[in-house]
Parts: structure tokens; sequence; C-alpha cells
């Protein structure tokens, strides 16, 4: 059996049950005075939640037909008086669409977290209204969801490397759950994590917390945000972010630089030892014409590289650019993903005229 859908008549009841009701005066030419809704629909156009079915005319209401979940989210909008969109943008499929900004600010308000759990990555907004979906949009449109987590801390679990994320608990007495979201490196989009390795439990005196795998060792950075979720699914705002560095600090010293011919073209070959910490995003090689300086910072892109040799040594080949003074000077440094700087190696040039 196909699920039930709201009609434009049903939405109408609920929309009075969000605001209190005035005198209706207004009339659509296909909901006449003797229509069972005619006082709701017209009270619904009096007070702006509805313009109408049929624009740019608008002189319809057409009370027969199902809502959409684009509709839908301008109803609720006008009824409820959102004027938030945030950034925008939170949902992959409602690009064009004139229920955008009605869409974005529902998403802001909470009353909304998209048409395919758990990702919700999209809102869906030609679906019909279900049933079901109503309860939900008027659950968080009436009740308050939970406050933001807040204090969260990120830190190493233990000896095994885990990760320990822990945070103060919510003050609602109601909250059942937290989620726990992730991305790699800061500021980046999250994604909600359903393998957590343990928790969340309870930590005396008030502290709730995960321990989880070390995502991203690799990169240096396991960067969180947690959010309480209530006994009716309303999901509060998610926490500031937390961000555990599995490599503090600047990279170390890059070592033995080397700088040779390139090959028969003439280009100048610059290798050296890779750096031991794992979050290294690029290398930063600086040049001079002369030992000494002064040097500047080589921009990409290299002729060719920075790329690894066999047997690991990093390398890049480069323009002959001191070719005719005979020398090319370089020093190299590491640079992670936080933008932190390592020192810059020994010195190392190449005579490119004997």
């Amino acid at each position: 059996m196909a699920r039930r859908t709201l009609t434009l008549w049903a939405i109408t009841l609920l929309a009075v049950a969000l605001v209190a009701p005035v005198s209706a005066s207004h009339n659509f030419s296909d909901v006449p005075d003797g229509h069972t809704f005619h006082t709701d629909i017209a009270w619904l156009a009096d007070v702006g939640i509805t313009l109408g079915c049929n624009p740019p005319t608008n002189d319809m209401y057409c009370p027969g037909n199902n809502v959409t979940r684009g509709q839908m989210a301008a109803f609720l909008v006008r009824a409820l008086e959102l004027t938030d969109s945030g950034t925008g943008n939170y949902f992959t499929d409602d690009d064009g669409s004139v229920f955008e900004d009605d869409i974005d600010k529902l998403y802001v308000a909470g009353i909304t977290q998209g048409c395919n759990p758990p990702t919700n990555d999209m809102y869906c907004p030609g679906n019909n209204v279900t049933r079901g979906q109503m309860a939900a949009f008027l659950n968080r449109a009436l009740n308050e969801p939970p406050a933001m987590v807040t204090d969260v801390v990120a830190t190493l679990s233990g000896g095994s490397g885990e990760i320990d994320v822990s945070w103060t608990g919510a003050v609602e007495p109601d909250v059942v759950t937290y989620n726990v979201w992730y991305s790699f490196e800061p500021g980046a989009a999250k994604s909600l994590l359903t393998d957590i390795y343990f928790g969340p439990a309870f930590r005396a005196p008030d502290r709730i917390y995960v321990t989880d795998f070390p995502r991203s060792l690799t990169s240096g950075k396991d960067c969180y945000q947690v959010s309480a979720v209530d006994s009716g699914g309303l999901e509060g705002p998610r926490s500031a972010e937390a961000c555990f560095d599995s490599t503090p600090g600047p990279p170390s010293q890059v070592m033995n630089v080397t700088v040779g011919l390139g090959g028969g073209s003439g280009e100048v070959d610059v290798s050296w030892d890779p750096v031991p910490e794992l979050d290294v995003d690029h290398y930063n090689a600086y040049f001079s014409e002369q030992p000494g300086g002064p040097y500047g910072l080589v921009l990409e892109p290299y002729f060719f590289g920075p790329d690894t040799k066999p047997g690991g040594r990093i390398f890049f080949i480069d323009w002959p650019v001191a070719q005719t003074d005979g020398e090319s000077c370089y020093l190299i440094s590491a640079v992670d993903l936080s933008g932190n700087e390592g020192p810059t190696s020994v010195e190392a040039c190449f005579d490119s005229g004997g």
C-alpha cells in the first residue's frame, strides 16, 4: 500500500496549529465560500503563509493537491518567520529550486535534516511529504532541540594509539544519545561516524566520551564535532570543532639534499631524504644563484615533481635558472597539513659551469 501524503488542505490545518488564527478574508477561485476549509485557507493567505498554487496569478489554492517537501519548507518558513539561511547550499539536490532559500532556513533552524539518512546530503524537494515526515517536521518546529554540546576535547586515548573525544554532558534530561562527526582536516565538511571503537559512555563527574580509531594518522589531523539527540529524535547544533594532531609541531629538518645534472637537456636534479613525520603536505624549495643567498621560494609548477625515486628519495627537476652564472643553490623544507614549516636543509649547490 502506498504511503499517505499530505494534501494542501491538510497542511492548512497544521499551519493553523503553528500560528494564532486571525480573521480571514482572502478568497481563491477554487475555494468557494461553502468549502469545508474556506476559512482556514483564507486565513493562511491573509497571514502570508500561502501565496497560491498557480504563480504568477496565484488566484487558486489547489486544496486537493499533495504537498511537496519544497512547498512544505516554504509554508514552515513563513509560518515560523524564519530568516536565517546561514551559509546556504546544505543539500546537493536543491540547486535552482525556487524553494532553496526556504530549505536552507529550515535546515539552519534544525527542522529538517535531509531525506537520505544517514548521509543526509539531499532534501528531495520534489517528493511529496508523508504523514511520518510531517510528524518529524512539526516535532522539530514546535519543540526545542538540545542545546549545543560544549567543551569538546580530542586527545590521545592511551598506549594503543586510539583517540579520546570527550565533552560536557547535556543538561536536558531527555537526551538519549550523541552524534559524533568527523573530518580529517580542520574546517572540512564532516561525516557522521557510525563505527566508533567505543562509546559514547559516561565519565565522572559530568563528561561523556568515545574512543575512536586513529583515522588520519597519515595526515596528522583528526577533527570532531559532537551534537546531542533527544528522545524525540531532535538533534541539537554541533559543537565547536576539536582536532587532535597525531604529530604536533613543525616537521623536522630535511636532510641529505643533493643537486646535480637532471639529464641530457641540462635541467637540474634536486633530491633529498623524506622527513619522518606522516603529516607532511608538501615541501618548499628555495633557490639562489650563489652560495649563501639571497634565496627565493621556487614557485610551482616545477619542471617535474616533486616525486619519489626508487629507494624513497624525494626529487624534482628544475630549470637551469642559474646556468649562465655557474651555480644553482637550493634549500628544502617540509610543511605539514597545519601549515607548520620545518627548518630548511643545509645548502646544496650545483656548478653548471663545471
